[in-house]
């Protein structure tokens, strides 16, 4: 006879961010990659709604969630003309000591975020950390933009040798940009095999500190 149980968050801490960064790196440990990835959705005047799959950068100093895209992009445009934003993270077989010893799955949204864009005074930074594979595709890649597979692959070869021969760093094109993201809550779902998720939601108050809850998923 088949089972069914519930799902249960426990020990939570006071502060979401704190929750998600034990959940990040939890996830890290077991992660082939070493990649994390997020799902980004923002509006889009033709199509409504677009969401995309993009790699998670890391926090801010004020623990807020960064994204990295060009000036050039669609998502970018999207999130000048609205800066609302939906952005959902999946966390598999995840172990989380405080939560139990059997590995479960995460999902963690912020809801209601706002995007803000960086200064370029803190964008070197978040480019230095970048792999040579990233700066060069922000450098010569015309992202959705039809293009020759061929000509692409030719112009990424000889940009790749210039580079090698020339020694020196790549240097931040005036395109890259960065935002953070505010979230009026944070929801985290955790669920296991056989079971029905549990969810605990932060909700930020009017003074600014969060209030959390179970909420029924």
């Amino acid at each position: 006879m088949s089972q069914s149980t519930v799902a249960r968050i426990i020990n939570y801490p006071d502060e979401p961010v704190t929750l998600f960064k034990q959940l990040i790196e939890a996830f890290d440990k077991q992660s082939t990659d070493g990649v994390t990835y997020m799902n980004l959705a923002t509006i889009d005047d033709e199509f409504g709604v677009l969401n995309r799959t993009v790699i998670y950068r890391g926090l801010s100093d004020d623990n807020c969630i960064i994204y990295i895209t060009q000036r050039y992009t669609r998502n970018f445009k999207n999130i000048q003309a609205n800066a609302k934003c939906g952005i959902t993270f999946i966390l598999p077989n995840v172990v989380l000591p405080s939560q139990g010893q059997e590995p479960v799955v995460w999902q963690v949204r912020l809801i209601g975020a706002t995007a803000e864009e960086l200064p370029k005074s803190q964008l070197d930074e978040w480019w230095n950390k970048e792999l040579l594979t990233s700066q060069i595709r922000n450098h010569i890649f015309p992202c959705g933009q039809p293009v020759n597979y061929e000509e692409l692959v030719e112009k990424h070869d000889r940009f790749l040798h210039d580079h090698l021969e020339s020694k020196r760093p790549l240097q931040r094109p005036n395109t890259y940009t960065a935002f953070k993201f505010r979230a009026q809550r944070w929801d985290f779902l955790k669920v296991g095999s056989g079971q029905i998720a549990d969810r605990v939601q932060y909700r930020r108050q009017d003074s600014g500190e969060w209030k959390s809850m179970h909420v029924a998923t």
